[in-house]
């Protein structure tokens, strides 16, 4: 009895030992699924698509380019925030908050879109970005068993992405990041994945701050290689 106990324990433990992937294999999954070489051909992106907030369907556009320009615009009832970034500064025109000429961003606000503007995504060649990535194990996200990604930022913010185990396609991101010196926690969902062009984009994002809807992100259109003035990324109207 003894003997069969021991045999069992071996063989459990021999298939525990052979599914088990290193951090390197599960990124390298992660990004064949996602289409990483595909996106890595892309210079520019546009993404059209709609928020939905508070009972309001709010349309915006989203502009990427590389190495580090971001543009977003909503638009309602006439008028229009934008949000831009280049890499070194960034600019917020808000008339919902009565903010109608381009104010300066701080450093708090510009370190969530340095992430946002890279388009490779954090996860890729995150060594050179200074980040530190450990794979954390495993855990359920809505039913679907994922891996846990843990990364730090020299800011000192964290995030966590869950990729699916099956398809190592991202479900979900957790981001503790500091403002102003406190820290704030927010969970986004990823789901509706489309393929364009080789790269898997998530149709739905949905934000959820201590377990309630805060948004919802519809996209309705993706445009790869389009034409970007440069000047969209600077300060606005200049």
């Amino acid at each position: 009895m003894k003997k069969q106990v021991l045999i069992t324990l071996c063989l459990f433990l021999t298939g525990s030992l052979l599914s088990a992937q290193t951090l390197d294999e599960v990124l390298k999954a992660h990004f064949a699924a996602m289409g990483q070489d595909a996106l890595l051909k892309v210079n520019t992106m546009k993404v059209t698509g709609k928020l939905v907030q508070a009972g309001l369907e709010i349309p915006f556009i989203q502009m990427t380019a590389r190495p580090s320009g971001l543009r977003i615009e909503a638009t309602l009832q006439g008028l229009t925030l934008i949000q831009t970034y280049d890499g070194k500064e960034g600019w917020n025109i808000n008339p919902f908050a009565g903010i109608t000429e381009p104010q300066p961003m701080s450093a708090d606000e510009m370190k969530t879109l340095k992430y946002q503007a890279d388009m490779d995504g954090i996860l890729w060649n995150w060594k050179e970005k200074g980040l530190t990535v450990t794979l954390d194990g495993q855990e359920e996200v809505e039913g679907t068993n994922c891996f846990k990604i843990k990364i730090g930022t020299p800011e000192g913010d964290t995030y966590t992405n869950y990729l699916d185990t099956e398809d190592y396609i991202l479900v979900r991101t957790n981001a503790k990041i500091k403002l102003q010196g406190n820290e704030t926690e927010s969970d986004n969902y990823f789901s509706n994945y489309m393929m364009v062009e080789g790269i898997a984009t998530p149709g739905k994002f949905v934000t959820k701050i201590n377990g309630q809807i805060a948004n919802t992100i519809v996209t309705e259109k993706v445009e790869l290689n389009v034409v970007l003035d440069p000047s969209l990324f600077g300060k606005p109207g200049k």
